[in-house]
């Protein structure tokens, strides 16, 4: 086939290179079909599409083939041009947005609320200088927290109590295991009320990471306009390294026979938690603000879903990547604020302090609406 090629002068003559040229081409085209695939499956509304677990590293994927594309020497233009051009106009579909210039807006005309949300992770030996973070904000109305440890005497919830004087008025969630790392936090300028904690949708798996998933909602007033708001960290993405706990137990026969049934849970699961988001944030009357680990990139499919009752604060008023979590040079965003009607996006940013987390805080401040505006 190689030789027959070589004769039609798609390649030189035999040489290494051809061969590495023929691999290119092969993976390139690969992509490219993966790639079509996972983007029809979103405009079908199916969940396996460039959506979820794919999503998470896919813009990587795509730069790599038409990189490849690029550098395939000896292989005829068109073979090579068209799924490079697809790939980049396929990372341009999903990025180009956050990378030009946000419009201007009028000047604010009612009060505003600025609002953080930060993943602490189970960095124990960073918590001090986030400790020390936290202390300077002095500007935040509400802060929302995922994975707290300890419980109300031991852990986290009074070192942030302690440190964040300036938001007086608190709400939290923990598990019975306060050494799992599955707490939620609320602290507020303004007083809190009714507290619930909605039980999500879980893995099936006992004692896992994502066996007891939890709304933490509270309701809060400033001028008289009562908002909703809540917090939450739903199912991470299950990968072959690591178990049901998130351990790093290495990649073996087993894990990997394992692994595709726990992908199918975790992301089932998942997507019922941003489901039953959706009917949170459409139960109600009062406007709402949902941050928190969502553990889905922006234009996954059911954020997507939770998008048409709710706004990204950082797609609205952010700019660049916004990438919130780092695995080696590989970020991705999945930690996100999110609002409904009644708010108007001001500004948004990922806040690149020293490491305080492998989790980067995601602020931003929403302006309050006057009825009838938008």
């Amino acid at each position: 086939m190689l030789s027959r090629m070589e004769e039609w002068g798609f390649f030189p003559p035999r040489t290494l290179g051809a061969y590495v040229a023929l691999a290119a081409l092969g993976l390139l085209w690969l992509a490219t079909l993966i790639d079509l695939a996972l983007w029809f499956g979103r405009l079908a509304g199916q969940y396996s599409s460039k959506a979820n677990y794919a999503s998470h590293l896919w813009p990587y994927i795509s730069l790599g083939g038409a990189v490849i594309g690029l550098l395939a020497r000896g292989v005829p233009n068109v073979l090579r041009s068209i799924p490079t051009v697809w790939l980049l106009v396929s990372l341009g579909i999903l990025h180009a947005h956050m990378l030009s210039p946000s419009p201007s807006l009028p000047a604010l005309e009612g009060p505003a609320l600025r609002v953080m949300t930060f993943n602490l992770s189970n960095m124990q030996d960073v918590r001090r200088s986030s400790l020390s973070f936290f202390k300077k904000k002095l500007n935040l109305d509400v802060l929302f927290l995922q994975e707290v440890w300890g419980d109300a005497e031991h852990g986290d919830r009074p070192r942030f109590m302690d440190a964040m004087q300036e938001l007086p008025y608190t709400a939290w969630h923990h598990s019975a295991d306060i050494g799992s790392g599955t707490g939620l936090g609320i602290l507020s300028r303004y007083p809190l009320r009714d507290v619930r904690t909605i039980p999500l949708p879980s893995v099936p798996f006992r004692g896992a990471v994502c066996s007891e998933t939890v709304l933490l909602t509270a309701k809060l007033s400033v001028e008289k306009e009562t908002i909703r708001v809540g917090t939450v960290h739903l199912c991470p993405p299950a990968v072959p390294w690591l178990d049901n706990k998130l351990r790093p137990v290495g990649i073996s026969l087993g894990s990997l026979w394992r692994w595709p049934r726990r992908v199918r849970y975790f992301a089932y699961a998942r997507r019922s938690q941003l489901a039953m988001l959706r009917l949170f944030a459409d139960g109600g009357e009062e406007p709402v603000i949902l941050a928190g680990g969502f553990n889905a990139t922006p234009y996954s499919l059911g954020l997507f879903r939770v998008g048409r009752s709710l706004k990204n604060a950082f797609r609205e008023r952010g700019s660049g990547f916004g990438f919130t979590y780092f695995m080696g040079l590989f970020g991705v965003s999945i930690d996100h604020i999110l609002f409904s009607e009644g708010f108007r996006a001001r500004a948004a940013e990922v806040i690149s302090e020293p490491v305080l987390s492998d989790h980067r805080p995601m602020e931003a401040l929403l302006e309050i609406l006057s009825k009838g505006k938008t």
